[in-house]
C-alpha cells in the first residue's frame, strides 16, 4: 500500500476522510501511533479512515483502535 493516497483514491475507498487531525475521533490512529501503543497494524488490516496530511501531499491511513465492547 502507498504511504498516502490522492484525494480521488481516498474517496474511492468509501472510508471517512478528515481534513485535519483535530477532526479525527478518538481511537483512530496512524501506523506509528499504533506501534507506540503496542498494537501494531497487521499486514492484512485495512485502514478505517484517512486524514489529509499536507506534508505528504495526500491522505494518510488511520487505523481503528477504539475499545471493543
Amino acid at each position: 500500500m502507498a504511504v498516502s493516497l490522492r484525494r480521488g483514491e481516498a474517496e474511492a475507498t468509501g472510508k471517512p476522510l478528515y481534513k485535519s487531525y483535530a477532526d479525527i475521533p478518538p481511537g483512530f490512529l496512524s501506523k506509528t501511533a499504533c506501534m507506540k501503543m503496542k498494537q501494531p497494524v497487521r499486514a492484512d488490516e485495512e485502514p478505517g479512515a484517512y486524514v489529509l496530511n499536507r506534508n505528504w501531499l495526500g491522505y494518510m491511513p488511520l487505523y481503528d483502535r477504539r475499545e471493543k465492547r
